[in-house]
């Protein structure tokens, strides 16, 4: 159930740029680098129109892949996923979003007795529907299956609503290319769709909308705030945008709009060997720590830094990185954004051998590339069709869940 709410709340707060300019205290501006003032322009008022979006539809793909490990084939190493998921925050939902990014971290976690009930609020506020695929890499499918004494499908597909604080979920999709699965569904009787009043059951779990949620519920807005006041930072801004670029290409067109496009890359192998990346290893680890409440001893984390930056000095040596956004030219909606990284992971495995770690026998003169491909397309600003509740769904009374089976599809 956890995992549902934690989904949904990510969800909510991906849309791009919550939280209007006005509003958030710590609003990083756009990169713009050495670009024309106009084409500055474009990325700024992209920015400030995105954060007034209150509905749209997203198509995101992503792809990473395992390459250069002996007898394991790319194919083995592969993990895709895929969703198109459209949400409408509503009036509320989207005022309850702005009002927590004038929140500093510290400032929510000292009011957390409210948090929860804002949290309800936003979910019985926020209608979302999500279609999604996931394929495991095979190996981890293998280890997964010999661990738990099942066989996954080649495919796991969800398609899960949220309408008016309820959740709805297509038991047919589940069983998609689960033969076993929809067998047993089969002798059952369960078909179709289901849904169950998903706010009560957080408020059971919870315990009541009056008492604190979980950490872990809350991870995700906190280290995100964090996140963005680190980069706000105007010594730390100056810092990035040395070992960062960006143009303009040529315009292209999306559904008939013209775009401006823009790439943008990432330095990191020389900004890790900067003696000033230390600095900003630890104002990100003293965010991350004010944001967690948590009390860290000041030795142990000196050294998890140090280990950290011996680390990134190593991975880094061939990173790539680049940012592609398509911008509309009239109407500054983003509607792609795309980013690719390539990372060498042979300095890794020589770290690991110069340590004494025993290595599998499969990595032992390996030299393993790891690529992530993440493609998002946005549409429907603010029109998205009404999301409704699916026909013959069977409404589910909580008191006759099975917890351990819902938490195992949730």
């Amino acid at each position: 159930m956890e995992l549902m709410a934690m989904l949904i709340l990510s969800v909510a707060l991906s849309l791009p740029g919550s939280g209007t300019p006005e509003q958030r205290q710590v609003p990083p501006p756009p990169f713009c680098g050495t670009l024309r003032q106009t084409d500055c322009q474009i990325l700024v008022d992209a920015q400030a129109l995105m954060t007034e979006v209150r509905s749209l539809t997203l198509d995101w793909q992503a792809e990473a892949a395992l390459s250069g490990i002996p007898d394991l084939t790319e194919e083995d190493l592969r993990f895709e996923t895929a969703m198109t998921i459209s949400f409408d925050l509503g009036l509320l939902g989207r005022a309850q979003l702005d009002t927590w990014m004038t929140e500093r971290p510290e400032e929510l976690l000292d009011a957390q007795d409210e948090l929860a009930q804002q949290l309800f609020d936003l979910y019985e506020n926020l209608d979302m529907e999500m279609d999604m695929q996931l394929t495991l890499p095979a190996v981890l499918s293998q280890i997964i299956e010999a661990d738990a004494d099942l066989v996954l499908p080649d495919t796991i597909k969800i398609e899960t609503r949220l309408v008016d604080g309820y959740v709805y979920i297509n038991m047919d999709r589940i069983a998609e290319g689960d033969p076993a699965l929809a067998a047993e569904m089969q002798a059952a009787g369960i078909k179709g769709w289901i849904g169950f009043d998903f706010i009560s059951l957080l408020e059971q779990q919870m315990g009541s909308a009056g008492e604190a949620p979980d950490p872990a519920l809350l991870g995700s807005l906190q280290m995100g705030m964090a996140f963005d006041q680190m980069l706000a930072d105007e010594s730390v801004r100056t810092l990035l945008e040395s070992y960062r670029s960006i143009e303009r290409l040529a315009d292209e067109e999306r559904d008939g709009t013209p775009v401006a496009i823009f790439r943008s890359s990432f330095d990191l192998a020389r900004l890790v060997a900067n003696p000033d990346f230390t600095r900003i290893l630890r104002e990100t680890a003293d965010s991350f720590i004010a944001a967690s409440g948590e009390t860290v001893d000041p030795q142990e984390l000196g050294m998890v830094l140090l280990g950290v930056q011996l680390f990134a000095n190593v991975l880094t040596r061939s990173f790539e990185f680049q940012h592609v956004q398509a911008i509309g030219v009239e109407e500054p909606f983003l509607y792609d954004e795309n980013i690719v990284l390539e990372m060498d992971l042979s300095g890794l495995i020589t770290l690991l051998e110069m340590s004494g770690e025993e290595l599998p026998p499969t990595l032992r003169g390996a030299h393993p590339l790891f690529n992530l491909t993440v493609e998002t397309h946005y549409t429907n600003f603010d029109s998205v069709p009404a999301i409704e509740v699916p026909e013959d769904v069977e409404l589910i009374p909580l008191d006759s869940l099975d917890e351990d089976n819902l938490d195992a599809i949730l």
